[in-house]
C-alpha cells in the first residue's frame, strides 16, 4: 500500500515574496535528500479555500514515512519554514486553515501525474450518515466507470482516486475524513467535470467538503552526484547525538528582558518535560546600537527524539502562546542544529 500525503500551506502575512518561492522549490528537491519521500510535486492553489501552497508526495510503506520524519532534512531545512516555534517560520498555522495534513492509502500509485490540473475534495459525512453509504459512495467516487481516461468525454479525469483520509487526524481529530483527488489534462476539462460535481456532492451523504485546485509543478531531475549528497540519517559520521537545538535571535533593547522572561515562562518547562534540557541561555549586552541577540542551546538525544518533542510540541498551548508573543518582538532569528565532530578535537592546527 502507497502512502498518499499532502500537505497544504498558508503564508503569514509578512512572508516574502523571495522566501515564498523558494519554499516551493525546497519542497519540490526534497526528494533528492529524502529518497523514501516519492512522486514529490507543489502546485498554487487556484481555488477559494484559504491555502496558497500543497505539497504533494507519497511514501511506500510506514517505515519509509517515519524514516522521513526523523531525517535531518526534514528536521533543519523543511522546519525552517514549517515549524511556528522556529524563528524563520514563514507559514501561517494550520489550525486557522482548517486544511493542513491529510492522506490516505491505496494500492499502487493511480494518482501518478507529472502534468495536469490536480483538484482535490476534503470531505466530511453528515453527523447522522450510515457508514455503509459512506463507504460505498465514496467507492463510487473512485472509480466511475465511462469517465476516467475516456477520450470523448469533455470532463474526463486522467486519474480518480477516493479514500478515507489516515493523516492528520492524531492533530485534528474533528478534521476531514475523506479524500477525492483528480487529474484532468487542463482547467477547462476540471471546469466541465465540476459542473456535475455539486449534484453529484449534494446527494451524498457529505454536509461539508472544501476543494484545492492547482497546476502540477514536478519535481526537477536530480543534478549528478545529488545521491552522493543525501544526508544521513543518524547525522553527520553516522553519530546519533546528542544534538543541540541552537535559536539565535535579535530584538530591540527594550524587549530583551520580556523575550527571555517569556522563554523561561512559556516555552523553556515544556520543552524541559518533552525531554529537552537547556545547555546555554546567553544575551549580548543592550546599548550598542545593534539590538540584542538572543542564543538558546537546548540538548536532545538524537534526530527521533527531537520528532517526538516536536510533535508534542504541536498540542502544547504554552507553545502557541510564546511564539505568539515572540513573533511580536523579533526583529530576526534562525534555528540550527549541531551534533558532535567526529573525532572531537580541535581541528588541524
Amino acid at each position: 500500500m502507497t502512502l498518499r500525503r499532502f500537505e497544504s500551506y498558508g503564508f503569514a502575512d509578512d512572508a516574502p515574496a523571495a522566501a515564498r518561492t523558494e519554499l516551493a522549490r525546497v519542497l519540490r528537491e526534497t526528494g533528492w535528500y529524502i529518497p523514501e519521500v516519492l512522486d514529490g510535486a507543489t502546485g498554487w492553489n487556484r481555488s477559494d479555500a484559504p491555502v496558497d501552497l500543497v505539497w504533494e508526495h507519497a511514501y511506500d510503506a510506514p517505515g519509509a514515512y517515519a524514516r522521513y520524519m526523523c531525517h535531518p532534512f526534514h528536521i533543519c531545512v523543511l522546519d525552517r519554514y514549517l515549524l511556528p516555534e522556529n524563528p524563520e517560520c514563514i507559514t501561517a498555522s494550520r489550525r486557522e486553515l482548517g486544511l493542513g495534513l491529510f492522506g490516505y492509502e491505496v494500492a499502487g500509485t493511480p494518482f501518478r501525474a507529472d502534468a495536469g490540473v490536480r483538484r482535490i475534495l476534503a470531505l466530511r459525512p453528515a453527523a447522522d450518515a450510515v457508514a455503509v453509504e459512506v463507504d460505498a459512495f465514496v467507492a463510487g467516487l473512485g472509480d466511475d466507470p465511462g469517465a476516467v481516461g475516456d477520450p470523448d468525454d469533455p470532463a474526463a479525469a486522467a486519474a480518480s482516486v477516493a479514500a478515507p483520509n489516515s493523516m492528520g487526524l492524531e492533530w485534528f481529530p474533528d478534521g476531514w475524513t475523506h479524500v477525492w483527488e483528480r487529474v484532468f489534462p487542463d482547467e477547462a476539462a476540471m471546469t466541465a467535470a465540476v459542473a456535475a460535481e455539486a449534484a453529484r456532492l449534494d446527494a451524498s451523504p457529505f454536509d461539508r467538503w472544501v476543494d484545492l485546485w492547482y497546476a502540477i509543478e514536478p519535481a526537477p531531475t536530480p543534478p549528478p552526484g545529488s545521491d552522493d549528497a543525501t544526508t544521513s540519517p543518524t547525522g553527520p559520521a553516522g553519530l546519533a547525538g546528542p544534538i543541540l537545538v541552537v535559536d539565535t535571535v535579535v530584538v530591540a533593547d527594550a524587549d530583551a528582558d520580556a523575550y527571555l522572561d517569556g522563554f523561561h515562562r512559556w516555552y523553556l518547562p515544556g520543552a524541559r518535560r518533552r525531554g529537552l534540557e537547556p545547555v546555554a541561555v546567553w544575551r549580548t549586552p543592550s546599548g550598542i546600537g545593534e539590538g540584542v541577540t538572543v542564543t538558546t542551546a537546548l540538548a536532545v538525544e538524537s534526530w527521533a527524539a527531537w520528532e517526538q518533542a516536536r510533535n508534542a510540541a504541536v498540542a502544547d498551548p504554552d507553545v502557541h502562546a510564546w511564539v505568539t508573543r515572540r513573533r511580536a518582538m523579533l526583529r530576526s532569528g534562525r534555528r540550527t542544529f549541531v551534533t558532535p565532530a567526529a573525532d572531537g578535537g580541535a581541528g588541524p592546527g
